[in-house]
């Protein structure tokens, strides 16, 4: 079974890589695009990286461009699209996500045996994981580190678990999100009141603390060319900014749009995995405390997101699986009887295809009607060079590593009035142009228009066939000096839609179920020279 399980798991993950959608921009323009700087020297650069405000770190990235060098090579000298590199970064960031699953596993499997099993079925089918797990996003690597430090946790109590599990932590937190720092408070109260030799623990943490400070420090140093302390930056903005600062000019959202959200990632395997916070027996404290922390630490917060939860998933498909492990153990324990155990089985079995099959339907439901962009997107690298201009769709264009190398990513007047991105300074050395602070940024997202140019110099414009509001061109009768290059169907978010928004209907059922989704077209469209 546990080869079985395993091998599930990968396989959802290569199709994740493959096949699942970005599903936040910020991921796109604050990660992809300037990781594509390093690689490819240029890329859309957001006002997060402006030496001004400085709230975004490089030492994240470094890592994946050191990954990527020789693939980028490879790319070069076979002439193949760039978005091999794009792709090959997913398949390493999931193959992370699987190695630290398979070490919270077989710490399940030692400490709560029952769950192991479920929690490597649950994790491999969750839609959530499906796309946290690939996620170019410090909050998708704090996950990752979370579960590492859980993983350490559940062991048997020692110095060198303790150090690792703390250890983790602050990898997570301080490469990837400081907010994750908090999640150490539990094991370190812990192992405070309950490990004799602590004075080892301490020394040992506080010389990991501080290695991976005087790196963090020392890279984003020599990138903004001051002295640079990423982690403190981004908790001084987000929860020390000033009027029209900080997260909430972004949006706010009532605590439903986690329950809702939480729903559509995990459906009943979310309602098991809170369930499990009544029982503290053995070590699920472990598991029980950071989760209780970070619901109430971001369920109070005004401004809320998907990726805010990444780093609880992985406690939340551990819950679940301790949870049902601990129920249909507690059942077979009062089953005396064949035919009553053969019952419990048959139920195990509709429990694994209702959740798999609602976690499938999910998952294929994203990529059938989100996925558009990163399809459309790959027609670039059979085109030539010029600017490749978008408007209203900006915050679906995939990264730039989808563009050749003599193509650029522009904007055009549109409806949105926050601030997009501007460009990389190109054909300096790198670290002046990441030294470089650039005209027309704010953190206060007000539109500027130092971001946008003239329709008139795009070669290639992406656009979906909705209704314009008048500011962006009207492509609805395609212009005479203007070719359809290609288009694919996207959901369209303003239409009217039934159930078939929320999970993916198969052609054989929807004559007895009706799969109501308004699509509408996204293009990529050339100009005649």
């Amino acid at each position: 079974m546990e080869g079985v399980l395993i091998s599930l798991d990968i396989l959802s993950k290569v199709y994740s890589s493959l096949c699942m959608i970005i599903p936040d921009c910020d991921e796109t323009y604050n990660y992809w695009d300037p990781l594509n700087l390093l690689v490819r020297g240029f890329g859309k650069q957001t006002w997060e990286y402006s030496p001004e405000f400085a709230i975004r770190s490089y030492s994240y990235l470094l890592p994946y461009y050191i990954i990527s060098y020789p693939v980028n090579y490879i790319v070069k000298e076979w002439g193949l699209p760039s978005y091999y590199i794009f792709y090959f970064i997913r398949f390493v960031l999931n193959g992370f996500t699987v190695y630290s699953e398979l070490k919270l596993y077989y710490s399940l499997k030692k400490t709560f045996p029952n769950s192991s099993n479920w929690y490597l079925f649950l994790t491999a089918i969750a839609t959530g994981m499906s796309h946290a797990g690939v996620a170019l996003l410090p909050s998708s690597f704090a996950m990752q580190c979370v579960t590492m430090s859980i993983s350490y946790a559940l062991k048997e109590f020692s110095i060198g678990n303790a150090v690792g599990s703390l250890t983790w932590i602050m990898i997570g937190g301080l490469f990837g999100w400081p907010f994750v720092l908090a999640l150490a408070v539990p094991y370190g109260l812990y192992t405070l009141l309950h490990y004799k030799q602590l004075s080892s623990v301490i020394i040992r943490c506080i010389v990991n603390l501080s290695s991976i400070v005087a790196v963090i420090v020392t890279i984003d140093s020599f990138f903004y060319k001051k002295l640079a302390f990423i982690p403190l930056n981004i908790v001084l903005y987000n929860v020390f900014g000033g009027e029209g600062e900080g997260p909430e000019i972004f949006g706010v959202e009532p605590f439903s749009y986690y329950i809702l959200n939480l729903a559509l990632n995990f459906n009943v395997v979310a309602i098991f995995g809170f369930i499990g916070l009544v029982d503290f027996s053995g070590k699920k404290w472990a598991i029980n405390l950071p989760l209780i922390l970070w619901c109430l630490i971001f369920g109070s917060q005004p401004h809320k997101e998907e990726r805010f939860l990444y780093p609880i998933y992985s406690l939340i498909i551990a819950n679940a699986a301790v949870a049902l492990g601990g129920l249909y153990t507690f059942v077979d324990g009062l089953l005396e009887n064949i035919n009553a155990r053969i019952i419990s089985k048959i139920s195990k079995v509709l429990v694994v295809f209702l959740i798999s099959s609602i976690s499938f339907l999910r998952t294929v439901n994203l990529v059938e009607n989100y996925s558009t962009p990163l399809v459309v997107s790959k027609e670039l690298a059979h085109l030539e060079g010029g600017n490749v201009c978008i408007g209203r769709e900006w915050y679906h264009f995939p990264t730039s590593f989808f563009l050749n190398n003599d193509q650029r990513l522009k904007y055009i007047k549109s409806g949105f009035d926050g601030l997009l991105p501007g460009d990389f300074k190109e054909g300096e050395p790198l670290f002046d142009v990441t030294s470089f602070t650039p005209e027309g940024f704010n953190n206060k997202n007000m539109f500027s228009e130092t971001t946008i140019i003239p329709f008139e110099q795009c070669d290639y414009y992406i656009d979906n066939s909705g209704k314009t509001n008048g500011i962006e061109p009207d492509f609805t009768n395609e212009p005479k000096d203007w070719e359809r290059v290609t288009c694919k169907k996207i959901i369209n978010p303003d239409g009217n839609h039934g159930i078939g928004r929320l999970i993916y209907i198969p052609p054989i059922l929807r004559t007895f179920i009706p799969y109501n989704v308004d699509y509408m077209e996204f293009c990529l469209y050339k100009k005649h020279i």
